[in-house]
Formats: C-alpha cells, sequence, structure tokens
C-alpha cells in the first residue's frame, strides 16, 4: 500500500469517533452540534446552512451557522428564504427533486456555480460575510428536498480537492442522517428551557407547541403531522406567533430563543 492510501485510511479514521456521534444523535436535540463538528473535522468549513423544500414549494431554514459570526448566518438565512433563494443556480434542481418519488431521484453535490450566480445573490449572500466558496448536497426526501450547504471563507480559502474527494466519501451518509433527522424527529420535544420558556410566554398554548416542534428541528409539515392538525392550521399558528414575537423567520425565531437575556 502506498502513502498516499496510507494518509487517506488514517484520515478516515480520525474521523470515525465523529461519525459514530453523528449516528448515535440522529433525531435527538444535539443531532446539528454534531453534525457540524464532523463537518468541520472533515472539510473544515466556516458556514453551514440546512434547508427543506417543500413539494408546493415552501422552504424552511433548518439550521444555520457561522463559526465566526453567529448571527450573520441568521440574516443570511432570512434573506435567502424571503425570496433570494429562487436565485440560487441550484433552485430549479431542488424543485425538480422535490416534485420526484424519493426512489426515483439521486442525491447530488454541486459545487459553487459562480457564473451562474446573479449580481445581487453574490453580494448579498456571499461579499457581506467573505464568503469564497460553497459545497451543496441536493437530498432527495419523501415529500420534498433537503439542502445541504456548505461554506469556505477568506481565513480558510475555497475547498481543496482532497476537501471535495472527503465530501464526495461522506455524501450518502450526510443524505441518510438528515433525511432520518429531519423525517423522524420525536413526537414530542423536549420542555422548554428557561429562555425558550421566557420568550415564548406570550403565545397560546397551541402557537407554543408550534414554535418548539420548530425550534427542534421539524418544518412546519412534520410539525403539522405531529401535531395532528392541517398544514394551513400550523400556518395561521406561524404567522400568530411571530407577528407576536416580532420575527419573520424561523430562523429569528431562533435566534430570538438563543439570545442571551
Amino acid at each position: 500500500m502506498n502513502e498516499t492510501a496510507n494518509t487517506q485510511l488514517i484520515e478516515w479514521g480520525n474521523l470515525l469517533p465523529s461519525v459514530a456521534t453523528c449516528i448515535e444523535a440522529v433525531e435527538r436535540d444535539n443531532f446539528e452540534s454534531q453534525l457540524l463538528a464532523l463537518l468541520h473535522q472533515a472539510v473544515g468549513i466556516e458556514q453551514c446552512m440546512i434547508f427543506g423544500y417543500s413539494i408546493s414549494g415552501d422552504i424552511d431554514c433548518l439550521l444555520a451557522a457561522n463559526y465566526q459570526l453567529p448571527r450573520v448566518a441568521d440574516r443570511l438565512a432570512q434573506i435567502y428564504v424571503s425570496g433570494l433563494f429562487r436565485q440560487d443556480p441550484n433552485y430549479l434542481h431542488l424543485s425538480q427533486l422535490a416534485s420526484q418519488p424519493e426512489s426515483t431521484s439521486t442525491d447530488a453535490l454541486t459545487t459553487m456555480q459562480v457564473e451562474a450566480m446573479s449580481p445581487a445573490y453574490r453580494s448579498h449572500l456571499f461579499a457581506f460575510p467573505d464568503l469564497v466558496d460553497k459545497v451543496s448536497l441536493n437530498i432527495a426526501a419523501k415529500e420534498g428536498a433537503y439542502y445541504l450547504n456548505l461554506y469556505r471563507g477568506t481565513q480558510r480559502g475555497p475547498f481543496t480537492s482532497a476537501n471535495l474527494n472527503c465530501l464526495n466519501g461522506l455524501a450518502p451518509l450526510l443524505s441518510s442522517l438528515i433525511r432520518r433527522h429531519y423525517s423522524n424527529s420525536p413526537a414530542q420535544p423536549e420542555q422548554l428551557n428557561s429562555r425558550e420558556a421566557a420568550v415564548l410566554a406570550s403565545l397560546s398554548e397551541r402557537e407554543r407547541q408550534l414554535c418548539l416542534y420548530l425550534l427542534r428541528g421539524h418544518t412546519l409539515k412534520t410539525a403539522a403531522t405531529k401535531l395532528d392538525i392541517a398544514f394551513s392550521t400550523t400556518e395561521t399558528y406561524r404567522k400568530r406567533a411571530y407577528a407576536k414575537l416580532g420575527v419573520t423567520s424561523k430562523s429569528g425565531l431562533v435566534a430570538l430563543c438563543k439570545a442571551e437575556v
């Protein structure tokens, strides 16, 4: 076995404990933190976003994290879900992926398509946080699609060929973990912590339950299923809750509940 092969085996061996921890965390509250730790160790990401696309065209931000500028990630997610997602070079493929049965779809890893980005898209989502590269994983789901986005900034520079090889190797695992976690979250979320209880105190019981599901990683559709109510009803609860809290998106809700008292 040559030296390069030995090095690759050693690198994958170093990742195995993080992979195991991530697998154990599926459907638990610490899954997202373990997923971020795995991705950071594997390819040195500086920002990560996960979005959920529904068959009807709705989009939800499930995870927004930036290591250098934590609050910036939430603002970028809000800008994206507010309409800029339609300018994403991957939008057409994601729309098609969301409308196909999962069994006939293929998850795809795509690199940054600079030439296909509008100036406004690059300015709002890349220029301000000093991001220079992006790799995406489009994941087919039963009723829609999940969209994992990994970013590198000026501090680390673009993803290397070794990074891309690593992500290609991890892609099937990442797809399976994300699909399982966000589709099969617990029927009953854990109780609110003190900060969440204080923030959500003004809401009705149903509005509070919905917000708690959203905070625990559910999409609006899966929350409707867990609460056993119509999707249109969850939309109504969400609008009322967000209006009372003064937020306009799920990422805003998350940021509000994570803010220091």
